[in-house]
């Protein structure tokens, strides 16, 4: 369950400090109060996108923090090398300058981590949620969760990258077949290129300080010539001096002990440049031009930078692969016609594995649609849609890593209509739910502890939005979620809460503030009858209100 969320710097949000308990939290507050803002702070504790405009004007940073109690997910937490404990403490740093921090009880991780972590702690549906809840991947992979046959899933995959590869290479023995036979010469004059560069044998970064020694080498002479002769030009060169120097210090040696210790120190002197004054006469030698080594050196250079202009690489260990590579394509072109049947052979086989492996995932995705039909019609029902009917569609499409179906929901709400998509015949407040009972049915399944619901009961009134307050606090009391937390504007939904908190946006016509307050007793009276009337709170109301409450 998440036990605090602490926001800072976020938006119009400058500081939030709230704590949470058990059950059903909702959050109310006019239209623009600044939800949204709340939401998006949680969006970013579960991994979304940061983005810089979410940083407010007190600081560099806004800063986001949750304590979750997650006991089960101690696994989870040595898998990915952070540290463990029963508690979950995520901090999210969004800086002014676009970069963002991740830090997982105290350990710094990645924005994928944070969102791998996000999917096991809470469940949220967000308001554009409706527009891409019933898509493929996402229908898919609702019927995996509720039909739990990872195995199924797992061996379809595992199928579908052995076809892949299989294809892979068959068509690129065929795509080889149908090429000219001068496309074989080509091959091997490409190699011919790259093998009398001997590139297994080159050692370019050697070759590049060489090279640059001996194009320099004139500079290089002349200067070390003259350092040389500045050190050892017999009486006017630096160790003559020194050397004399040194003499008349000796003369006193014994008098003065900092004289004594001057004089050990002109010693070193003497030793150090004489024998720097050697090694420059040693370079002097070594450096002499050799036009003949530089001839061979650019040849050596400009063929290989030629190469990798051709073949679009960065350095000569890439090179090095592509000669691997035209090797082998090279070696593909003997026995040609042998190659071909044997890949064709494979990938028949691979084909029909894949065949296999997705009936079987499409007969346990119809069985999961199955069970979910059973479990989601008894929830609208529920919420005053008695006549409801649904089926899941699994019409066949071309394979990819999602499967070989592709599932549709068909849905009727009254009597004697047909079924037909969901998306086409649901109106706004049938289709807000069906996506609360689908929500409430997954999360029994899925084991989310946090439930995040964002204006989930749009489109409904009256009665219905009754019950959909029930079904939300139900969902909060299942075995599998501890919390849930809603934003709503219906009035009817707040009073079935056991905590009700009011966003709240505040001018002093210089700034603009957004806080977040808990409401207890009258105050959580006056702000449902708010909802019911308006801004001229009513006796009626709040009697209303009362009403509402204790029904719940």
């Amino acid at each position: 369950m998440l036990r605090r969320l602490k926001i800072q710097n976020h938006a119009l949000i400058e500081e939030a400090d709230l704590s949470f308990k058990e059950g059903f939290h909702v959050f109310t507050g006019e239209t623009g109060s600044g939800k949204s803002i709340l939401l998006g702070a949680v969006g970013l504790l579960l991994g979304d996108r940061a983005d810089t405009s979410g940083v407010g004007l007190n600081g560099d940073r806004a800063v986001i923090e949750g304590e979750f109690l997650a006991p089960d997910l101690s696994v989870w937490l040595d898998d990915n090398d952070l540290p463990n404990s029963m508690g979950i403490a995520i901090r999210r740093e969004v800086l002014r300058n676009g970069r963002s921090r991740v830090f997982i009880n105290d350990a710094q991780a990645t924005v994928g981590q944070l969102r791998a972590l996000g999917s096991l702690l809470v469940s949220l549906h967000k308001q554009d949620d409706a527009g891409i809840t019933f898509d493929r991947p996402a229908l898919s992979h609702i019927l995996d969760v509720a039909g739990q046959h990872a195995p199924v899933k797992d061996a379809y995959l595992k199928a579908h990258d052995a076809w892949l590869i299989a294809q892979a290479e068959l068509n690129a023995l065929e795509a080889l077949s149908l090429a000219p036979s001068g496309d074989v010469h080509y091959l091997e004059h490409q190699i011919n290129e790259l093998d009398a560069l001997r590139l297994h044998t080159l050692d370019w970064a050697a070759l590049l300080a060489e090279l640059s020694t001996l194009q320099h080498a004139h500079e290089l002479h002349e200067g070390i010539s003259h350092a040389a002769n500045v050190c050892d030009g017999n009486d006017s060169g630096a160790l003559h001096h020194i050397e004399e120097a040194r003499r008349a210090l000796s003369a006193l040696q014994g008098v003065d002990e900092e004289v004594d210790e001057a004089t050990e120190r002109m010693l070193s002197v003497r030793i150090e440049l004489q024998d720097l004054t050697d090694t420059l006469w040693q370079l002097q030698e070594k450096k002499q031009p050799d036009p003949s080594r530089l001839s061979q050196l650019e040849s050596t250079h400009d063929a290989v930078v030629r190469a990798m202009r051709k073949h679009q690489v960065d350095d000569p260990e890439a090179l090095m692969v592509k000669l691997d590579g035209l090797n082998r394509q090279l070696q593909a072109t003997a026995g040609l016609e042998d190659s071909l049947a044997s890949a064709r052979a494979l990938h028949d086989e691979k084909r029909r594995e894949l065949e296999t492996a997705g009936a079987a995932l499409t007969a346990a995705r119809q069985l999961a649609g199955e069970q979910l039909v059973a479990l989601v019609l008894p929830k609208l029902n529920n919420l005053k849609m008695p006549h409801a009917r649904m089926a899941w569609e699994m019409p066949r499409c071309s394979p990819d890593e999602l499967g070989m179906e592709a599932p549709e929901i068909w849905f009727a709400s009254n009597p004697g209509s047909p079924l037909l998509p969901l998306t086409k015949v649901a109106s706004g407040g049938e289709r807000s739910r069906f996506m609360l009972a689908l929500k409430s049915v997954l999360a029994g399944i899925q084991s989310t502890p946090v439930i995040v619901l964002d204006e989930i009961d749009t489109g409904v009134s009256g009665e219905v939005a009754t019950h959909m307050g029930r079904a939300m606090k139900a969902m909060s009391q299942s075995s599998q979620t501890k919390q849930v937390l809603s934003v709503t504007h219906l009035p009817q939904v707040a009073a079935q809460a056991e905590h009700h908190w009011e966003v709240q946006k505040t001018t002093d016509g210089a700034s603009t503030h957004v806080q977040v307050v808990a409401l207890e007793a009258q105050k959580r009276h006056e702000a449902i009858a708010t909802m019911l009337s308006g801004e001229n709170v009513t006796s009626e109301a709040l009697g209303q209100a009362r009403q509402l409450m204790a029904s719940s």
